[in-house]
């Protein structure tokens, strides 16, 4: 059975990690294979409780977090509060970069320890399934 893994992004992103998550849940794909949930679904409120609800049900059932890192990243609340929510559930944090991007490292990566990958398929792959 595939691992299940959430995917944490910035909003700026969300048709690359879209793309992504579609060659990761296509059969048809054989460099990546495994199991997405992320709230690429946009969200029509500005309600934090909602927003949070949704992320914790999102993240239900995941064992682990991809933090994809692009040039805006570390600006987004919403990137350091599911890291912060999946260390919360003892649950690990990976990240890696979007091709061709360097942005800046998110201070919550820095806080918590986590190394920032460069992109390549093969290790998205890696940190999607690593036990």
């Amino acid at each position: 059975m595939p691992s299940v893994v959430f995917f944490s992004f910035r909003e700026a992103d969300r048709n690359v990690v879209a793309t992504i998550k579609g060659r990761a849940v296509n059969s048809n794909y054989n460099n990546l294979n495994f199991r997405v949930r992320d709230l690429l679904q946009r969200w029509d409120t500005e309600d934090v409780s909602v927003i949070r609800q949704a992320i914790s049900k999102s993240m239900n059932g995941t064992s682990r977090t991809i933090v994809f890192v692009g040039q805006g990243t570390y600006k987004s609340r919403w990137v350091k509060e599911e890291v912060e929510m999946t260390l919360r559930n003892n649950k690990p944090v990976y990240a890696i970069r979007l091709k061709d991007t360097n942005g800046q490292k998110p201070k919550v990566l820095e806080d918590n320890g986590i190394y920032l990958y460069q992109w390549s398929e093969s290790r998205l792959q890696d940190l999607a399934t690593r036990w």
